[in-house]
């Protein structure tokens, strides 16, 4: 039997570990850094929060992100230290620790699928200019890639729902995160329905199409969170400029206790 090519990518993103707290939250191996030698990076970071919680917390680091750095004339070993850093869940969830990073300034995303929030500090353009009209560049970026009805578009078709939360321009590129959900049927690769919602948050960078009447494109993209959680509705989504730019050098480093609103 034919089967839709979307739901190949599903069954190929499926497998899964599980966050060292007392509910377990399922999410992507792939998406994470698993350097071949972690042990030559010297960095480590802890984060620590005002309360508990049962969060996935990640740091993504700034040198080598695809907005800065081409991926061409590297290799799958080098990549994979290229990757945001997943860390390990301290103190019933008040905090987050990771070993072995690269000297580096990392921006921190904080997910709980328990309570449905996101809190994010990431600078998503490095050049970016407060002075553009960002609310408008917005609302262009969201009808040009959400699902549309009344004609041929969007991005990433697999997601038939979209939220761009946030957006930062140089007025020809963009960054933007945004949340995205498939409510619609999905399968397993025993082709069982999946009972679950897929969610994925992403960071997209865009810009302006030289084609008259098209918009923006999708230049590139990191995939920081995937999974298949009950829930069907977007995370509560909060920007934190405390979870932003921390250096991380040769000797341990700790921020915190942060308020998560």
């Amino acid at each position: 039997m034919k089967r839709a090519f979307p739901l190949l990518i599903v069954a190929a993103l499926l497998p899964v570990v599980l966050a060292d707290v007392t509910n377990k939250v399922p999410v992507g191996t792939y998406l994470y850094a698993k350097p071949a030698n972690p042990e030559e990076n010297e960095g480590r970071l802890t984060v620590r929060f005002a309360t508990p919680g049962e969060r996935l917390v990640v740091a993504w680091g700034r040198k080598w992100r695809k907005d800065r750095k081409t991926r061409e004339g590297t290799v799958e070993t080098e990549r994979e230290s290229f990757k945001p850093y997943l860390g390990k869940p301290i103190d019933d969830g008040a905090g987050a620790i990771f070993w072995n990073l690269p000297v580096d300034r990392y921006d921190i995303v904080v997910i709980d699928a328990k309570t449905m929030k996101i809190h994010e500090g990431v600078l998503l353009m490095r050049d970016g200019d407060p002075g553009q009209p960002i609310d408008q560049f917005l609302a262009e970026v969201r009808d040009t890639l959400s699902p549309r009805q009344d004609r041929i578009g969007g991005w990433e078709g697999f997601f038939d729902h979209k939220r761009f939360e946030r957006l930062e321009s140089n007025g020809v590129r963009a960054g933007v995160f945004l949340q995205q959900m498939r409510l619609g049927t999905a399968l397993a690769e025993s082709g069982a329905v999946l009972q679950g919602c897929i969610h994925s948050v992403d960071v997209i960078w865009v810009e302006r199409a030289k084609v008259e009447g098209v918009g923006w494109q999708v230049v590139d993209r990191q995939q920081i969170y995937r999974a298949e959680i009950p829930p069907r509705v977007f995370f509560e989504y909060h920007h934190v400029p405390e979870l932003s730019g921390v250096r991380v050098g040769g000797t341990p480093r700790e921020i915190g206790p942060i308020t998560l609103p």
